[in-house]
């Protein structure tokens, strides 16, 4: 019964990808790959009949918890045959905690079998977390013939990736040898975020070290977003304080970004504070926008006072998203109050944003703030599609602003030439 409650965890591991693998791991007696196979034989033995060639299973039904005991109703299957009974059981818990029963049964040498069977098998065909079990029970027995086998015969970053977290759970620096000697060029090396999940739970001066050495990729923002987790399971104090320590301004600030993300799924409020704890606007600038709209969903009020307090730098940012909620109550205060942000940079985004937000209700309102944009070529390109847009519902009206506004002699000359 420990063993199926062993396995139970590293299923939950897989499903809660990573963070809940190293507390599985902290219960489990440590199995390294040079061991690991006679514990794996040892296992196997407990449960192979006397020919030593096949494992004893239920029908079926002895998965259940009052048959499973049951001996009487046990026959003799070969891994491959137990992995077909197992599809047809109706209980996804069931079917999980069998697999977990099978492949705790196997030596490292029959893992590569049974994957190629569920790979193969049409009833089992897409069902990515048996796969994942699979690889995860191999790479505690034998990492490399495992990743070997996730790189060239599945071909897939998440079957690698899963690989490597459990070998970098035991053995760290090996599956850490392994990820760096394993990558060449200069594009993010893709073993890193699997790597990182496997050790960000225990070692997080680690996983920050090689966070730190990725290019800007999609593969650092898993690794960030891995790091951002384990933070936050010891604490929402050792997360508000974590990127502090980060020098990397840009970095710095994608961290600042994710766990910003986290704390708005709880409390908007407390992510608000978080981001205007930053002294740095363009750090501050990377979550802002997902704050106000959180903030504008609760109280427009507080929305407006929270964008005064950030630094110039974001208040654009946040004001891009508080407009046109504001907008649709009061447009004349809407314009009052976008009037108050001038002179802080990228003030032109604000500004869009309020002539697109009233366009269509008070486009005369809309058309005469495009003045306010001080890039020439977009101010341009804002009139020709809102002038445009409004002569398509109303051309006389469009002759006649043109007509009586200072604009543009491109503008007039498109929208007064007969």
């Amino acid at each position: 019964m420990a063993k199926r409650t062993q396995l139970i965890l590293t299923h939950a591991a897989l499903f809660s990808i990573g963070a809940a693998t190293a507390f599985m791991s902290q219960n489990r007696d440590p199995v390294t790959p040079k061991t690991s196979t006679t514990a794996q034989s040892g296992a196997s033995a407990r449960h192979h009949n006397d020919s030593g060639n096949t494992s004893e299973l239920s029908t079926p039904s002895a998965y259940s918890k009052s048959s499973r005991s049951s001996d009487s109703k046990k026959i003799s299957l070969s891994p491959a045959q137990r992995l077909t009974e197992i599809a047809k059981l109706d209980d996804p818990f069931e079917q999980q905690r069998a697999l977990m029963d099978l492949v705790e049964t196997l030596g490292a040498q029959e893992f590569q079998n049974l994957a190629e069977h569920y790979r193969n098998a049409e009833h089992l065909r897409g069902a990515r977390s048996g796969l994942d079990i699979i690889l995860n029970a191999w790479a505690k027995a034998d990492p490399l013939a495992a990743l070997e086998y996730a790189s060239t015969q599945v071909g897939s970053r998440d079957a690698t990736s899963t690989v490597i977290s459990t070998w970098a759970i035991r053995d760290p620096a090996a599956a850490e040898a392994w990820a760096l000697s394993h990558h060449q060029g200069d594009e993010a090396n893709p073993y890193l975020p699997g790597l990182i999940r496997g050790i960000a739970g225990k070692d997080l001066e680690s996983a920050t070290r090689l966070v730190q050495t990725m290019p800007r990729s999609n593969e650092r923002n898993d690794a960030i977003d891995t790091i951002t987790r384990a933070l936050f399971v010891q604490g929402s104090d050792v997360a508000l304080a974590y990127a502090d320590g980060i020098k990397d301004v840009t970095l710095r600030g994608s961290f600042v970004a994710s766990i910003t993300e986290r704390l708005l799924r709880k409390d908007p409020t407390q992510a608000a504070a978080y981001v205007s704890s930053q002294k740095d606007g363009a750090i501050q600038s990377r979550a802002t926008k997902e704050v106000a709209e959180a903030l504008v969903r609760i109280d427009l009020t507080q929305a407006t006072a929270w964008c005064k307090t950030l630094q110039p730098e974001a208040q654009a940012q946040a004001a891009s998203a508080i407009i046109p909620k504001m907008s649709e109550k009061d447009i004349p205060a809407t314009a009052v109050w976008v009037s108050g942000l001038a002179g802080t940079p990228d003030y032109d985004r604000a500004v869009e944003t309020f002539i697109w937000s009233c366009d269509n209700r008070a486009p005369e309102q809309s058309a005469a703030w495009i003045r306010g944009i001080s890039n020439p070529k977009q101010q341009l390109k804002v009139y020709y599609k809102m002038l445009g847009d409004w002569s398509k519902k109303d051309s006389a009206a469009v002759k006649n602003w043109v007509a009586t506004n200072p604009v543009p002699p491109e503008v007039s000359k498109r929208f007064l030439t007969p």
